[in-house]
């Protein structure tokens, strides 16, 4: 049976990182001078719904206790762009931090990626990170958020991280969850950890923060995220996400089948991404038919962004959408629609041009 420890955080991170890996059975992983690889969400785009700075660097100090021979830190942001990604992380004062305590930081993009090729549910080429591959010992902490398509995102889908920036893309073209269930067959997640010291509700990049206190942990990825799913809300087997990982073996669901060690599990249930839609923007007619998930967070990061500010109340997306008259067309997959509408092109289309687009009474259009 899979364990999986709920550890409360308080103001000492370090004491509460180290019991909840006791808890966990992780102590003993991680031997004498073992290459360790730590695999936070820092995803470039916000810091608060990011992986904390002070998780990883107990992490660091804690693999340091176990023996760590090296502590490498490694991530690839979303695709934001270098000058965003620096910028995010002077901000966070990570490089610093990390030095401090005997660690350093690799961003995966300006590094050495194994190409792996010709795999089912996969594109057809990927580039997964050489570090993730080769370290003795990956430590795999996310954290706690809602997602539009994959309900939360945690363990199984921080694993996206690894890849080169355009495969991640190409995962939500061709199917994200059963792209991501087969990305984790081939990258090992030793010890899993996700930090909901805070959760994030109804946008996974942008949404409000519910302090939680927090650390949920475990040897088995699927079944971390089945317990943390659960901590907000999501009834056991109620994630297809996990449920598909746990069909391909990955690990356990089932909440009756899973050792929860430590304190209680107590759900408290967050605000999804598609109650955050409703309730935030009531007036607005979404049509889709088809669209992928990239163009859904696409929407969500360009509504985001343009705020009050929006004025069109009507958008459409999706290979097989049949808009509206006075509907804003978002992405590649509606090109047949550009000669009749507005339109922001792209697969998948950029937030930032999603939200220029909204805030227009007759929208320009984006080439």
């Amino acid at each position: 049976m899979a364990t999986v420890s709920i550890t409360h955080v308080g103001e000492d991170v370090d004491n509460a990182f180290g019991l909840a890996m006791e808890r966990a059975d992780c102590t003993g992983i991680i031997r004498s001078g073992d290459r360790v690889l730590i695999k936070p969400n820092w995803n470039g785009c916000s810091i608060a719904a990011s992986t904390k700075l002070v998780t990883v660097l107990a992490a660091c100090r804690w693999a340091c206790s176990q023996g760590a021979g090296e502590v490498i830190v490694g991530e690839g942001p979303v695709p934001v762009g270098r000058p965003r990604i620096d910028a995010y992380l002077a901000e966070m004062g990570a490089l610093e931090a990390l030095s401090r305590v005997g660690a350093r930081f690799v961003l995966f993009d300006d590094d050495e990626h194994v190409i792996v090729a010709n795999r089912d549910d996969l594109p057809r080429e990927i580039g997964i990170a050489k570090l993730a591959l080769t370290c003795d010992v990956l430590i795999n902490i996310p954290m706690l958020k809602v997602h539009s398509c994959c309900l939360t995102t945690l363990c199984v889908k921080n694993l996206k991280g690894c890849l080169r920036p355009a495969d991640k893309m190409a995962f939500h073209r061709i199917g994200l969850l059963p792209a991501v269930v087969a990305m984790n067959r081939l990258i090992p997640a030793h010890i899993n950890l996700v930090d909901a010291m805070d959760a994030m509700e109804g946008n996974h990049n942008n949404g409000p923060l519910v302090p939680l206190g927090v650390y949920i942990a475990g040897r088995d990825r699927v079944a971390t995220d089945a317990v943390a799913s659960a901590a907000i809300g999501f009834e056991s087997g109620t994630v297809p996400l996990l449920k598909m990982a746990a069909n391909a073996g990955l690990g356990e669901c089932d909440l009756d089948k899973i050792d929860i060690a430590g304190e209680p599990l107590t759900p408290q249930r967050l605000q999804r991404s598609q109650d955050h839609l409703r309730r935030n923007y009531p007036d607005l007619n979404i049509q889709e038919a088809g669209a992928c998930s990239a163009c859904s967070a696409a929407l969500m990061d360009g509504l985001y962004t343009a705020g009050s500010a929006r004025t069109v109340k009507s958008v459409a997306l999706g290979p097989q959408v049949n808009p509206g008259s006075d509907a804003l067309v978002i992405g590649n997959c509606t090109r047949k629609h550009w000669s009749s509408h507005d339109h922001v092109s792209g697969c998948p289309p950029d937030g930032a041009a999603i939200a220029k687009a909204l805030q227009k009474d007759k929208a320009d259009t984006h080439d």
